[in-house]
């Protein structure tokens, strides 16, 4: 039957992207990275408070400093939270969970597929059965002359 050929070459091409995947999956964000961001981001804030611990701020009101202050912070905390859910790839936000429940259904479909080979199988056999009972009836029968 075609169909086997044919889900065996599926089952090797789903067997080859599963392996890439998790290869992917299990690829960390390198641990370096994330020292190199936290001392950027610290560099990033001494300077900022190096520079505006001056008595005399030509450029900049006291305002203007806590805005921009503000909003160096909280870039700061945006950038650490996505790192921090970027970590695994199974929770939060950026999650891999969804992408999988894909192969749930192609699951189901061979099974099913599967499911219903077997059956027309096992109704092959019935039928093949009969028809040798029909033609060794036909045999035993008495003036049959065969």
């Amino acid at each position: 039957s075609p169909i086997f050929p044919e889900a065996y070459d599926a089952l090797t091409r789903l067997r080859n992207e599963r392996s890439t995947r998790l290869s992917a999956l299990q690829f960390t964000y390198p641990m370096m990275h994330y020292v190199l961001l936290a001392l950027l981001a610290s560099s990033i804030c001494i300077v900022f408070l190096m520079e505006t611990n001056q008595e005399l701020l030509i450029f900049l009101s006291a305002i203007q400093l806590k805005i921009l202050w503000g909003m160096l912070i909280g870039t700061f905390s945006a950038l650490g939270v996505v790192n921090y859910d970027m970590v695994d790839p199974f929770r939060g936000r950026y999650n891999v969970a969804v992408s999988v429940d894909q192969f749930y259904t192609i699951r189901e479909s061979i099974r099913a597929t599967i499911h219903m080979e077997q059956e027309q199988i096992r109704r092959d056999k019935i039928k093949a059965e009969d028809l040798a009972k029909k033609i060794n009836s036909t045999k035993k029968e008495p003036g049959n002359n065969e």
